[in-house]
C-alpha cells in the first residue's frame, strides 16, 4: 500500500472546523454590528430633517408674525415718531424677516439718535430701543437757530428761537445735520460746551451765555448775570459757589443785578446790570 503525501503540509496547517466556524460567526456579527449602527445613523438623519422640518413649519407659522411694536428709551419722539421713522410694520415673520438692519438704519439716519437696536420679544413683539440726543444749547445762524447737543453736533435748524439755552460769541465756519458744527474758534466752543454741561449736572439754567476768550456771561435771568473767565465760573459751579449766591439773592427777592468771579473764589454783586 502506498503511503499517502502530505505535500509539505504539518497538521498545524489546518484550520479545525471550529476555529473556522468562530471565524464566520465573528465577522457575520461584524457585519450585524455595522448594518445596526448604519440604521442607527439612518435614523437619527431621519429624525432630524423630521424635526427641523416641523420647526421650519411651527416658525413660519402665524403665532410668530409680528402684530405688536414696543419702543424703548424714547423722550424727544414719541413712540408713534420712532415706528415712523423706523419705518417699521406689523405683518412680518419675527424670526425670519424682522427688517432689523433696515430699521436701525433709519433710525440712525436721525440726527437725534445716536444709536438703536432691535430685537425680538417672543412670540409676536418687535421692540426697537433707542438712545437719543439731548438738546443742550441753540446758537444764533444767519437767520436760523442751531440747536446742538453736548458733543456738538448739529441736531437741527429752525427759524424759530427754541427754549434752550442762547450762546453768543460762537463764529459757525460749515453745518452738517447729524455731525459736530465747526466753527472758528474751537477753545472757546470747547469751553461753551463744558460750562453747559457743568450747568445740566450742576441743576442750573442759563437763558444765555455770552462767550468770549476774556470773560463769561452767564444770564440766570434777562437782567441777572453771572460775570467770570471760564475757570472762575466752572469752579463757582463746581463748588456750589454761584448756588449759594443765588439762594441768598432768590431768598430777598432780588432777581437783578451782576454777580462778579474773582480769581481768589470770592464774588461781588452789583444791582446793576
Amino acid at each position: 500500500m502506498s503511503e499517502k503525501k502530505s505535500y509539505g503540509l504539518s497538521k498545524e496547517d489546518y484550520y479545525n472546523v471550529d476555529e473556522l466556524k468562530a471565524r464566520a460567526e465573528k465577522r457575520k456579527a461584524e457585519r450585524l454590528a455595522k448594518q445596526k449602527k448604519a440604521r442607527k445613523r439612518l435614523i437619527k438623519i431621519f429624525s432630524a430633517i423630521v424635526i427641523i422640518a416641523a420647526f421650519l413649519i411651527f416658525s413660519l407659522s402665524s403665532l410668530f408674525t409680528v402684530d405688536s411694536l414696543e419702543v424703548r428709551g424714547n423722550s424727544h419722539f414719541t413712540s408713534e415718531e420712532i415706528i415712523n421713522i423706523s419705518h417699521a410694520t406689523p405683518g412680518k415673520n419675527l424670526i425670519y424677516n424682522p427688517n432689523k438692519v433696515e430699521i436701525e438704519d433709519y433710525l440712525e439716519n436721525n440726527p437725534y439718535i445716536k444709536k438703536a437696536k432691535v430685537t425680538r420679544g417672543f412670540p409676536s413683539t418687535l421692540i426697537i430701543t433707542v438712545e437719543e440726543r439731548k438738546q443742550l444749547c441753540a446758537i444764533k445762524y444767519d437767520d436760523e437757530y442751531l440747536v446742538i447737543d453736548k458733543d456738538g453736533i448739529l441736531l437741527k435748524k429752525t427759524p424759530k428761537m427754541p427754549k434752550l439755552t442762547l450762546v453768543k460769541g460762537i463764529v459757525v465756519k460749515k453745518i452738517e445735520l447729524g455731525k459736530p458744527i465747526e466753527v472758528k474758534d474751537k477753545e472757546i466752543f470747547n469751553e461753551t460746551l463744558t460750562v453747559l454741561d457743568k450747568m445740566v449736572n450742576s441743576d442750573l439754567y442759563y437763558i444765555k451765555l455770552d462767550m468770549t476768550d476774556k470773560m463769561i456771561k452767564a444770564y440766570i435771568y434777562e437782567n441777572l448775570i453771572a460775570k467770570a473767565t471760564f475757570k472762575q465760573l466752572t469752579e463757582a459751579m463746581d463748588k456750589n459757589r454761584l448756588h449759594a449766591i443765588l439762594e441768598r439773592l432768590f431768598d430777598k427777592g432780588i432777581k437783578r443785578g451782576t454777580i462778579t468771579f474773582t480769581d481768589d473764589g470770592f464774588a461781588s454783586f452789583e444791582p446793576r446790570v
